[in-house]
């Protein structure tokens, strides 16, 4: 049986520090195991380098083949960076990691077709479309007039590394020793709602007997918050093993990984009931029902530090919860859409 070449879009595999360079990352060094396929990794690069695709995906460089175009024997190419990038004639598949072009549009017009057109591209060409949600199908859908069967859902997991244990105040960094804090993890463009986190944080901790604690700059640090850089995954995890309770207070996830870790990491967490989130969640965490409600975040918090036994049992929870998401079931899902559309008439 011949091997199924694909070819990857792996413009940003080294680069990439968001959840869709892990899920690439994740999957991609999984993949190179199965004995079906064989890979050539696509670049931009004027000078390719092998060393550090190979570091990336945790392999030997002389397993790593690596182009600047694609190759003319692909079987299919794939396109894991929420979109098709490059036109071309040889079958493929995109993920779609959300819609939130279509959902935050762009005011300005070129902008906007500039963040829209890797998706319209999609639509148009791409064979089987995977997402990691159910929700995210459904904006699919909506957004890009995509019929259901052309969508695969495969769910995201979390890495080992965020996993249940203690952390010592002498494992957290010097600014949250000795403090309660509240975790944020991640971006702040607008659909993160940090701003509806923040001012719900004032009004429950006036006094500043809580600390409030990101892992980026949001556009202005309020009085009683603290900047942490988690350096690597090791460092965040700690952070999620320390927090009183972490917040998750997007309006619009295609998927959420600061959920999932948190509650790998058997943190309490408080999420907003929206997006892809109650399908990560379920009943492991606690949830706020108007994400926009600053008042209904302040009383959650408030409630939820006060309650060491509700704290405790959604630290519990959580763990078990986690589990349910696997890297390998996600890969082995993935690899099946690639296999079914290289080898079909």
């Amino acid at each position: 049986m011949s091997l199924v070449h694909v070819a990857v879009d792996a413009h940003n595999l080294t680069r990439d520090d968001r959840g869709i360079g892990r899920y690439a990352r994740a999957v991609l060094s999984r993949a190179l195991r199965d004995p079906r396929f064989r890979w050539t990794f696509v670049v931009r690069d004027l000078f390719p380098n092998r060393t550090a695709l190979a570091r990336a995906l945790g392999a030997e460089p002389a397993e790593i083949a690596v182009a600047r175009r694609l190759p003319r024997d692909a079987d299919m190419v794939w396109f894991p960076w929420n979109g098709t990038s490059l036109r071309t004639d040889v079958p493929s598949v995109a993920t779609v990691h959300d819609a939130a072009p279509f959902a935050y549009p762009a005011a300005d017009a070129r902008r906007r077709a500039t963040e829209q057109n890797p998706f319209v591209l999609t639509a148009s060409t791409a064979r089987r479309i995977l997402v990691q949600s159910r929700f995210t199908a459904s904006e699919v859908e909506k957004w890009l007039g995509v019929d259901a069967a052309r969508i695969v859902v495969t769910p995201l997991a979390a890495d080992p590394v965020f996993a249940a244990g203690t952390v010592s105040d002498d494992g957290l960094p010097a600014a949250l020793r000795g403090k309660r804090y509240v975790l944020h993890v991640g971006a702040h463009d607008e659909r993160k709602n940090t701003g509806t986190l923040i001012d719900g944080f004032a009004r429950a901790f006036p006094g500043g007997d809580v600390t409030l604690a990101f892992t980026r700059r949001p556009p202005a640090l309020p009085p009683g918050a603290v900047v942490i850089e988690a350096r690597d995954d090791a460092t965040l995890a700690a952070l999620y093993r320390g927090a009183a309770l972490v917040a998750v207070p997007s309006t619009y996830e295609g998927f959420g990984f600061p959920l999932l870790e948190a509650m790998a990491c058997g943190a309490p967490a408080l999420a907003a009931r929206a997006g892809a989130l109650p399908e990560v969640g379920g009943d492991a965490a606690a949830w706020v029902d108007d994400a926009h409600d600053a008042g209904a975040w302040a009383e959650a918090m408030r409630a939820l530090l006060a309650d060491d036994a509700t704290r405790a049992a959604l630290a519990a929870r959580g763990p078990a919860r986690a589990a349910t998401f696997s890297w390998e079931r996600c890969t082995a899902q993935t690899l099946d859409v690639l296999h079914a559309v290289a080898t079909q008439p």
